[in-house]
């Protein structure tokens, strides 16, 4: 499949270790306040990672996954210990993107 995209979009790859910890608008946050602060895509995705495992090893903190947990009826609260992997991508012009991947363990 193909999605059409425009410079300036950003683009956001991850495994669940990423998607289970961090809710949209949080990822989104990263990343609007990287883009207004010039960060490049590495530093993005590092920012990213990096708050992924800190909510990862958060016991106290309400995540995608212990939602998810919870509407299946299991009683579960805090982040999710995983492998988190984040690719950022800048699109910069319909020829040339920038991207980054970045690995963060949180085991």
């Amino acid at each position: 499949f193909a999605v059409p995209v425009a410079p300036g979009d950003v683009i956001i790859a991850g495994t669940d270790g990423l998607f289970d910890n961090l809710y949209n608008n949080e990822i989104t946050a990263v990343v609007v306040h990287a883009v207004r602060a010039g960060l490049g895509p590495q530093v993005t995705a590092q920012k990213i990672a990096a708050l992924a495992r800190q909510r990862a090893q958060d016991r106290d903190r309400q995540t995608p996954f212990s939602t998810a947990a919870q509407d299946a009826g299991f009683r579960y609260y805090g982040g999710k210990l995983d492998d988190i992997t984040v690719v950022v991508s800048y699109i910069t012009s319909s020829e040339e993107v920038c991207f980054f991947v970045s690995f963060s363990l949180a085991f």
